[in-house]
C-alpha cells in the first residue's frame, strides 16, 4: 500500500466512521423496531395458542354431554371421535407452548395446566369407558365431578393468558428503556469518532516520516566485500516498504551468488575424487576368479578411502537364507577375539535386514557397547556405522559394514552406494565362472555314475520279472475281494427292501387299525348321539350326563386316532401339502369362532391383533395352517388359568433353516400360562412327551399336538420357536414362509379325509356348479319314506346306522358285504341310496361299487362310500371305483343326514 493511498485511506476512514455511525444509528432504529414487533407477535401466539386450548376444553365438554346424554343405550361414535381430535389439538397445541415458552414461571402454569388437563382428561375417557358399558347413570354422577375439573382447568388456561400479557406489557416498556440507551450511546460513539479521527491523522504522518529515517540509516551501514550484508525491516508494502524490499532482494542475489559460486567449486572437487576412488577399485578386481581374494583386497582398499577404522564383506549363500563372512578389516579386538558374527540367518540383525530390503542402513550415535574398534594404544566405540547391500539386478549378493570415528559424509555415501554396485557385477561374473568349474566337475561325475546305474539297470529288470509275478497274485486276489464286495451289496439291497417291506406293512398295519379302532366307535358316537337328541324324551338328566360323557370321550379318543395317524403320515412323507390362495381374514376368524366360547368359559381375556403390512391373499396350505393354529391356541388355553391369550399377526424377515433371509408372516400365541422351563423347552416338541410327564401331572393329553405342529410347519417350509418364562407365561410363533400367489389357481380336487364341504364335493363328482341356496333347500327336505341300503360287516355299525336312519322316517335294508348287496339290490330295485362300508369279507366295497356302476339301471344311483380306513388318498380311491360321495368313521349323523338330503334331492 504506498503513501498516497495510505493518506487517503487514513483521512477517508475518519468520513467512512461518520457515515458508519449514521448507518448503525438508522439499523438500530429499524432493529429496535423489528425486535418490538417480533416480541408482540411471540407474546400474541402464545396467548392465541393459549385461547385455542380454552376452546378445545369448551369443544370436549359439548361433546362429551352429546355422549353422556344421547338418547338410547348406544354411544355416539361422531361425539367420540370429535372429542379425540380436540384432544389430539390440546396435545399438540401444549407441545407448541412448552416449545416456545422459556420463563420459569410461564414453564409452572403451563405444567400446572398441563396436569388439569390430563385429570380432566382421564375423567373424559372414565365418562366414554362407562357409556361404553352402558352404565349411564354412573357416568351423569361423573359428568358433574368434570364440570368441575374443567373450571379449573379454565382457571389454568386464564392465569397463563394473564401472565403472558403481562410480560408483552413488561417487554414493550423493556424496549423503550433500550432504545433511550441506544440513542446515548449515538452521542457516545460520534464524539468518540471524532477525537480518534484527530489522533489517526497525527498517528500517519508520524509513522511516514520514521519509517524512511530507519531505511536511510541501513542503506548507510552497508559494507562491501562483507560475508553478510544487512537488511532492512520491512513493516508495510507502500513505497518505503517497496524500496526496503528492493534493498533487501539485491542482497540476497548477492549472497547467493556467492554461495553457488562456492558449491560448484566444491562439487567438481568431489566428482574428480569420486571417479578416481571409484577407478582404483576397479583396478582390484581385474584377474581375480577368486571370491575371498577379492573380498579381502577390496574391503583393504576401500576402509581406509572412506576414512572407517573396521569394516567386514559378508556373501550370501546360493539358497538365500544365510549371509557367512567373507573378509574383514581390522577384524580382531585387542585381545585377539573377533569381530562381529561369522554367520548371520534370516532376521537376525540390521546386516540381515538391509539384504531382505535391499536398502542402505547408516547408524549415527552408535553405542559404546555396540562394537570396539582397537589398536596397540587402546579400543574405542565408532561414531557412525553403515550397512550397505551389494546388489546385481536387483538381487542381494552380498552386505557390506563399515565402522568409522567420524560420521560418514554424503560424498562418502555416494563413493559407497557406487562401489558397491561395482562390486556386485564383480561378485556375480566369479559365481558365475564358480558354478561353471562346479558343473564340468558334475559332469564328470555324472559320467561315471551313468556307467554304473547302466548296471544297476539290468539287475533291476530281474526284479521286475520277479514283480510281475507278484502282480499276478494281487490281481487274483484283488478278483476274490470284489467278488465279496458284491455279495455285501445284494445282502445291503436285501435290507433295504426289506426296510421298503417294512415301512409298507407299517402304513397297512395303521390302516387296518384305523378301521378296527374307528368300527366301534362308529357306533359307540352314533348311538351317544341318538341317546344325547332323547327325542322321545324318557331319559333322566343323570342318563343324559352319561350319554354326554360317552360322546365326549368318544371324540377325544377320535381325535387321539387323527394325531397318531396324522404323525404317521409325516414320519413316513405321505402328507400331502395343497397350495392355493388363503384369506388370512378367513384363517383369523375360524380362530376366533372356535375359541372365544373357550376363552368367556375361562374367564380369560382372547385377542387377535393383524399388523396393516401383512398380506391379506397368501399362498399356502389353508387347512394345516389352520391345524397348526388349532393347536397352538388350544394348547394356549388349556394351560392358562387366568390373565390373556392373544393372537398376534406380523411379517418379518428373518434368516431361515437355510441360514437365508426370507420374509415370514408370523403368527405368535402369547398366553400368561403356566410357561415352560428352559430344559424342557426342546422336549416338548417330541412325539409323545410333555412338560410334565408324571403320572400325577395336572394337565392330561399325549404330547403329540406340538410334535405335528412342528413337522407340519417344516412342510410347509417354516418353523416354530418358543419364547417362555416358568410361571409368567409362553409365546409360540410360527414362521410361515411368505409366497407370491400364482396367476393361475390349482382348481385339482383337495384330499381331505371328510366330506365337510358338500358344495366342492358334489362340484368334483357331478362336473357342474351347485349353489349353496340349493344345498340349503335340500338340507331342509324330509327324509321319510326314503328307502336305503347299509352295507357293513359289523352288526354293531348295522345296527347303530339302522337305528338312526330309522328314527329319520328311513327304511333300511342292509347286507353285510359287497357280494350280498349286489343280491339284495336286484330284489330291491327301488332303493334310493347306498351307504357302503370298503373293508368287507368275500368282496369290499370298491368291488362292489364298480360292479354296481356296471349295470345300467344303477348307474346314476347315488352311493355314499362309509370307511374307517382314513388313510392318504382313500377319498379319490372310493371316487374312482364309483362312489358319489366319501365320509369316514366314526360317522358324524348331522353330516350324514346332510349328505343324504344332497343327494337324494339334487
Amino acid at each position: 500500500m504506498n503513501l498516497k493511498i495510505r493518506l487517503f485511506m487514513g483521512f477517508g476512514f475518519i468520513i467512512m466512521l461518520m457515515i458508519l455511525l449514521l448507518v448503525s444509528i438508522v439499523s438500530m432504529m429499524n432493529n429496535q423496531n423489528r425486535s418490538m414487533n417480533k416480541l408482540v407477535t411471540d407474546r400474541y401466539e402464545k396467548i392465541q395458542l393459549a385461547n385455542q386450548i380454552r376452546f378445545e376444553v369448551g369443544q370436549i365438554g359439548r361433546e362429551i354431554n352429546g355422549v353422556t346424554f344421547s338418547a338410547g343405550e348406544h354411544f355416539n361414535n361422531e361425539n367420540i371421535e370429535a372429542i379425540q381430535v380436540s384432544h389430539r389439538m390440546v396435545t399438540d397445541t401444549l407441545q407448541k407452548l412448552s416449545n416456545i415458552i422459556n420463563l420459569q414461571q410461564g414453564k409452572e402454569l403451563l405444567g400446572n395446566l398441563n396436569k388439569d388437563y390430563q385429570i380432566y382428561n382421564t375423567a373424559v375417557q372414565q365418562i366414554i369407558m362407562l357409556d361404553l358399558a352402558l352404565q349411564n347413570e354412573e357416568a351423569i354422577e361423573k359428568q358433574a365431578l368434570l364440570e368441575t375439573h374443567r373450571q379449573s382447568l379454565v382457571s389454568s388456561i386464564e392465569a397463563l393468558i394473564d401472565f403472558q400479557e403481562g410480560v408483552m406489557e413488561e417487554t414493550l416498556v423493556t424496549s423503550m428503556q433500550t432504545y433511550e440507551r441506544a440513542m446515548n450511546m449515538v452521542v457516545i460513539a460520534s464524539v468518540f469518532v471524532i477525537l480518534f479521527g484527530i489522533g489517526m491523522s497525527i498517528w500517519v504522518v508520524h509513522t511516514v516520516t520514521n519509517r524512511l529515517a530507519r531505511v536511510k540509516n541501513v542503506m548507510r551501514s552497508v559494507v562491501y566485500g562483507a560475508e553478510q550484508l544487512p537488511r532492512a525491516e520491512v513493516v508495510s508494502k507502500d513505497e518505503i516498504g517497496e524500496i526496503a524490499i528492493a534493498f533487501n532482494e539485491m542482497a540476497a542475489a548477492l549472497e547467493e551468488h556467492e554461495r553457488l559460486e562456492r558449491t560448484y567449486k566444491e562439487s567438481i572437487q568431489e566428482q574428480g575424487w569420486l571417479k578416481s576412488k571409484l577407478a582404483e577399485l576397479s583396478m582390484l578386481a581385474q584377474g581375480l576368479n577368486d571370491l575371498k581374494a577379492l573380498g579381502s583386497q577390496y574391503i583393504s582398499a576401500m576402509t581406509p578411502i572412506l576414512g572407517a577404522s573396521y569394516g567386514v564383506i559378508y556373501l550370501r549363500d546360493r539358497r538365500g537364507n544365510q549371509l557367512t563372512k567373507l573378509a574383514t578389516y581390522a577384524g580382531r579386538g585387542k585381545q585377539g577375539e573377533s569381530l562381529g558374527l561369522t554367520s548371520i540367518g534370516i532376521g537376525e540383525g540390521l546386516v540381515d535386514q538391509s539384504a531382505l530390503e535391499n536398502k542402505t542402513i547408516l547408524l549415527e550415535r552408535v553405542p559404546e557397547d555396540y562394537i570396539q574398534v582397537s589398536s596397540g594404544l587402546g579400543a574405542s566405540a565408532p561414531a557412525s556405522v553403515v550397512i550397505a547391500p551389494i546388489a546385481f539386478e536387483g538381487e542381494v549378493l552380498g552386505v557390506l559394514e563399515l565402522a568409522s570415528f567420524e560420521e560418514f559424509s554424503p560424498l562418502h555415501q555416494a563413493l559407497l552406494e557406487q562401489a558397491t554396485t561395482h562390486l556386485g557385477v564383480t561378485f556375480d561374473r566369479i559365481a558365475k565362472h564358480m558354478q561353471v568349474q562346479e558343473l564340468l566337475k558334475e559332469a564328470q561325475t555324472l559320467n561315471e555314475e551313468l556307467q554304473s546305474q547302466s548296471e544297476e539297470l539290468q539287475l533291476q529288470q530281474e526284479e521286475l520279472r520277479t514283480m510281475n509275478e507278484e502282480l499276478e497274485a494281487q490281481y487274483k486276489n484283488s478278483e476274490e475281494k470284489t467278488n465279496e464286495l458284491e455279495e455285501i451289496q445284494i445282502a445291503l439291497e436285501e435290507k433295504a427292501r426289506q426296510v421298503v417291506l417294512s415301512s409298507k406293512y407299517k402304513s397297512e398295519f395303521l390302516a387296518n387299525m384305523s378301521h378296527e379302532l374307528r368300527t366301534p366307535l362308529n357306533s359307540l358316537l352314533i348311538l351317544a348321539h341318538m341317546l344325547l337328541e332323547n327325542k322321545e324324551n324318557n331319559l333322566t338328566v343323570k342318563q343324559l350326563e352319561y350319554a354326554g360323557t360317552i360322546y365326549s370321550s368318544g371324540n377325544d379318543l377320535l381325535q387321539l386316532i387323527n394325531d397318531i395317524l396324522d404323525l404317521s403320515k409325516i414320519e413316513s412323507g405321505k402328507m400331502d401339502i395343497h397350495q392355493g390362495e388363503v384369506d388370512l381374514g378367513e384363517v383369523l376368524r375360524f380362530a376366533e369362532r372356535q375359541f372365544l366360547p373357550i376363552a368367556r368359559q375361562k374367564g380369560i381375556e382372547y385377542s387377535i391383533k393383524m399388523e396393516q403390512e401383512v398380506p391379506n391373499i397368501i399362498h399356502t396350505d389353508e387347512q394345516r395352517v389352520c391345524q397348526i393354529l388349532k393347536n397352538l391356541l388350544s394348547n394356549a388355553f388349556k394351560f392358562t388359568e387366568q390373565g390373556s391369550v392373544t393372537l398376534w399377526v406380523r411379517s418379518e424377515a428373518k434368516s431361515g433353516r437355510d441360514n437365508k433371509h426370507h420374509s415370514y408372516i408370523c403368527f405368535s400365541v402369547v398366553d400368561t400360562g403356566i410357561g415352560i422351563g428352559p430344559d424342557k423347552q426342546e422336549l416338548i416338541f417330541e412325539a409323545f412327551r410333555q412338560a410334565d410327564g408324571t403320572t400325577s401331572r395336572k394337565y392330561g393329553g399325549t404330547g403329540l399336538g406340538l410334535s405335528i405342529c412342528k413337522e407340519l410347519a417344516q412342510l410347509l417350509g417354516g418353523f416354530i420357536e418358543i419364547q417362555s418364562i416358568e410361571g409368567k407365561g409362553s409365546t409360540f410363533t410360527f414362521y410361515l414362509p411368505i409366497h407370491e400367489v400364482e396367476s393361475v389357481i390349482d382348481l385339482s380336487p383337495i384330499n381331505k379325509e371328510s366330506a365337510a364341504s358338500f358344495e366342492q364335493a358334489i362340484e368334483e363328482i357331478t362336473g357342474k356348479e351347485i349353489h349353496a341356496d340349493t344345498i340349503k333347500r335340500s338340507t331342509g327336505e324330509p327324509l321319510e319314506g326314503r328307502k336305503i341300503m347299509v352295507v357293513d360287516d359289523d352288526m354293531r355299525n348295522i345296527f347303530a346306522l339302522t337305528s338312526a336312519l330309522e328314527a329319520e322316517g328311513l327304511e333300511v335294508v342292509f347286507a353285510e358285504n359287497g357280494r350280498e348287496a349286489l343280491h339284495i339290490l336286484a330284489d330291491h330295485p327301488d332303493i334310493d341310496l347306498i351307504l357302503m362300508d370298503i373293508m368287507m369279507p368275500e368282496m369290499d366295497g370298491y368291488e362292489a361299487m364298480q360292479m354296481i356302476r356296471h349295470m345300467p339301471e344303477f348307474h346314476s344311483l347315488p352311493i355314499i362310500a362309509l370307511t374307517a380306513k382314513a388313510m392318504k388318498h382313500d377319498r379319490q380311491k372310493c371316487i374312482d371305483a364309483g362312489a358319489s360321495d366319501y365320509i369316514s368313521k366314526p360317522v358324524n349323523l348331522d353330516q350324514l343326514f346332510s349328505l343324504l338330503r344332497v343327494w337324494l334331492y339334487q
